[in-house]
């Protein structure tokens, strides 16, 4: 039994954080895939790395002797130890809130091992986030999707056209303490650079024909009279969701919003 397992399993107890993989309380302890997972971000002195779930610091420890760090942690037990334990360290900002309902101070890079009931949630909160790249442990069955070729939801057309996903390894489920229920992989996360797309799905509560003129408007630094003129060129009736709201398209609805753009906005 490693050191990090040994230690993590009495901070569990001393704290009373519930050992129960559904509240994603899984913790990395194997000392191995945290010294890989941090060289692999690529860390330098001006990087600013978001660490989501800091838990016990276990991570946070390494990535700090490359970078500075924001550190999100919302339980109050795990957090009350990461004050104690870096109050007085100047390289890393810690914070006790929900990640899904804040708005993330400047950061360029991201490790996290999430939650996984959220993984979902957290990817599309960073799609709000102009970084450069990340290293996350994601559930096994998520990964394949987003780096597939194949698109099978909404979820994964959308994150196709903020990020690519690139695969780096198997992590074993006994990497965790408690040990979870899913197999998980390793990921790097490259954001793409900003486009039309990115824009219009990024205005999610207008409807679609509104999300299309308002990025024609800022995305090619027209005036309102010359956005409209382009706009009524085309053959925008031709989407019969047009009035939809965007986050509420389905996935054949967007896939094919996404190849009118394409088609319409890319030469502009």
């Amino acid at each position: 039994m490693s050191d990090l397992l040994n230690r993590t399993m009495r901070l569990v107890e001393e704290t009373g954080v519930a050992q129960n993989d559904v509240f994603g309380q899984n913790f990395l302890v194997d000392e191995n895939i945290i010294n890989f997972e941090v060289e692999e971000a690529g860390l330098s002195s001006n990087d600013i790395v978001l660490e989501i779930g800091a838990g016990f610091g276990s991570v946070l420890d390494e990535i700090i002797k490359k970078s500075r760090a924001i550190a999100v942690e919302k339980d109050v037990k795990m957090f009350s130890y990461l004050i104690n334990k870096y109050e007085l360290n100047d390289r890393v900002k810690l914070i006790n809130a929900d990640i899904l309902k804040m708005i993330i101070p400047y950061f360029n890079k991201v490790i996290s091992n999430p939650p996984y009931p959220i993984v979902d949630r957290i990817l599309n909160k960073l799609t709000h986030y102009e970084f450069e790249s990340g290293i996350m442990i994601l559930p096994n069955t998520i990964s394949q999707r987003l780096s597939s070729e194949k698109v099978s939801n909404k979820f994964t057309l959308v994150q196709n056209a903020f990020f690519k996903f690139l695969p780096i390894m198997d992590v074993p489920k006994q990497a965790f303490y408690p040990v979870p229920r899913v197999t998980s992989k390793m990921v790097k996360i490259i954001r793409k650079d900003k486009d039309f797309l990115q824009s219009v799905l990024l205005k999610d509560d207008m409807t679609v024909k509104n999300a299309l003129l308002r990025t024609q408007q800022t995305a090619f630094n027209k005036t309102k009279r010359e956005s409209k003129t382009y706009f009524n060129g085309l053959d925008v009736s031709s989407l019969p969701f047009k009035d939809k709201e965007v986050k509420k398209l389905n996935v054949n609805e967007l896939s094919d919003l996404i190849q009118y753009i394409k088609e319409n906005y890319s030469s502009q």
